[in-house]
């Protein structure tokens, strides 16, 4: 897909680091798949993707969890 940010760019499949930070909930996930333009290395994540890390992060905020490294898994 061509990239919506930089418009010159093509995006490739990927993997990258995605920190989620509230007021007390800090999650690092490793290894997150999404497409990563080769210009300008902006980083497209699925709204598949989005909707499970979105909600992973709101089971751990509930839980009480300050800070979390997680890899993450399809």
């Amino acid at each position: 897909m061509k990239c919506a940010i930089c418009k010159n760019g093509v995006t490739s499949a990927g993997r990258i680091t995605v920190v989620l930070d509230n007021d007390q909930t800090t999650l690092v996930f490793k290894n997150v798949p999404a497409h990563i333009c080769d210009n300008c290395g902006e980083e497209y994540v699925s709204s598949e993707t989005n909707s499970k890390l979105l909600q992973i992060a709101k089971d751990a905020s509930d839980r009480g969890v300050s800070l979390e490294l997680l890899s993450y898994a399809a």
